[in-house]
């Protein structure tokens, strides 16, 4: 693992590379981002189910890995800083959003977004559980080994239970966030048509979410929307994976040892039998 000095070094190259090979890509991605105030994620119409049910899967890899396996119209999610462009990328800060960003042209295109998104959401921080005023980035250009895969982003911010807490709000509010925030984000991934979308373990770990908590919200989700969303991949750390797997991995199949019938001893092997010459049996 690179540690801060050579994470930074890193982002510097590839930004150089992102701004200069996938400059007009950029653009146009700017240019068709949505902004989805606080609140109208939550309300927009879903679309007829295209699917008969909802699959999930569940990998340890980063989400941008897990996006290469994806098929069909595929959405990202970002747990995006409130107020900072790619939270820290540049400064080799790590964490789910400078994954994505090291390895696509979605830093740029946040810094282009910049004043039409991050600045506008300062003073909306509510104790670190935020707003669900999202981003919606059409063709997100992820670069792997040379080949290029592009895919939407969408960009809303994990609510902090833990400095929530600390910043006087209540068990209550925290509960609401995280609950208007997940129908949000997969609201608007439905809304616009996605197939696949992948996403983290959405408020666990130092947001301070109880992993159960976070998947019983989308289980809940999926039930009441079968098919909408045709596949849903959780790409989420080691730590959370068993608590994921078992709820959105694939099922189980246990094997059924084969059946070898034992032998009787009264049967026996004509074939074995030595018979007088000239005596054949029919």
């Amino acid at each position: 693992m690179p540690d801060r000095d050579e994470r930074k070094a890193l982002a510097a190259k590839h930004l150089a590379l992102m701004r200069g090979a996938l400059a007009s890509d950029t653009a146009a991605t700017i240019a068709a981002a949505t902004v989805y105030e606080d609140g109208e994620g939550r309300e927009l119409p879903l679309p007829e189910p295209a699917f008969e049910a909802t699959e999930t899967s569940v990998t340890t890899a980063f989400a941008p890995a897990a996006l290469r396996e994806a098929h069909g119209k595929t959405a990202v999610v970002d747990p995006a800083s409130f107020t900072r462009p790619g939270g820290g990328y540049e400064d080799g800060a790590f964490g789910p959003e400078q994954v994505l960003c090291a390895e696509s042209n979605l830093y740029p295109i946040l810094c282009g977004l910049k004043e039409t998104y991050h600045d506008a959401n300062r003073g909306f921080q509510r104790g670190q559980l935020f707003t669900d005023r999202a981003l919606y980035l059409p063709d997100v250009a992820f670069s792997h080994e040379g080949t290029l895969r592009k895919a939407d982003v969408i960009a809303l911010p994990e609510p902090n239970r833990a400095r929530a807490l600390a910043n006087h709000r209540s068990e209550r509010e925290c509960d609401q966030a995280l609950a208007k925030r997940i129908e949000t984000l997969l609201r608007i991934a439905a809304a616009n048509g996605c197939e696949t979308l992948v996403c983290g373990a959405f408020g666990c770990g130092r947001e301070g979410y109880d992993e159960q908590q976070v998947i019983g919200l989308f289980q809940a989700w999926i039930e009441a929307h079968p098919g909408v969303i045709g596949h849903l991949v959780f790409a989420v750390p080691r730590a959370r994976f068993d608590a994921f797997d078992a709820a959105f991995g694939k099922p189980k199949v246990e094997e059924v040892a084969p059946v070898v019938a034992e032998e009787d001893e009264d049967e026996f092997d004509l074939a074995s039998i030595e018979l007088p010459e000239g005596v054949t049996l029919r």
